[in-house]
């Protein structure tokens, strides 16, 4: 490498939970094409991975994740990261206060839009 070459930037590591594994596979599948690194943890028994996660730069919380596991995956994440917290809400859901965003994407452009203004800002 020469001296004036930059170094290369990692992507940004995004955690997706849900409870749907269809969606959770369309989800990381959408995130990793837009260039993103991706950990994906799909219903209660896979919520032992969050500890395996070294790096976040985005949490996003699917429609699916009942709202009591919802709370406890947010203490979970904000005791070990720093990052923001995308909620992706069905109809009729409240965000959860302790999210730093709540929408609902209405289309996988909408999710990929959302999720590279929070990681660009």
């Amino acid at each position: 490498m020469s001296a004036l070459a930059a170094p290369k930037i990692a992507p940004k590591h995004v955690v997706c939970v849900s409870w749907i594994p269809i969606l959770a596979e369309t989800r990381e599948m959408l995130l990793r094409e837009a260039g993103w690194q991706v950990t994906s943890i799909v219903g209660a028994e896979q919520l032992h991975k969050l500890r395996n996660v070294h790096q976040a730069d985005l949490l996003v919380l699917a429609h699916s994740v009942p709202r009591n596991e919802k709370q406890r995956v947010l203490e979970t994440f904000q005791g070990s990261f720093k990052a923001p917290i995308l909620s992706l809400l069905g109809p009729h859901q409240e965000k959860l206060p302790k999210a730093d965003f709540a929408v609902e994407a209405a289309s996988p452009a909408d999710f990929i839009r959302i999720v590279r203004e929070i990681l660009e800002a």
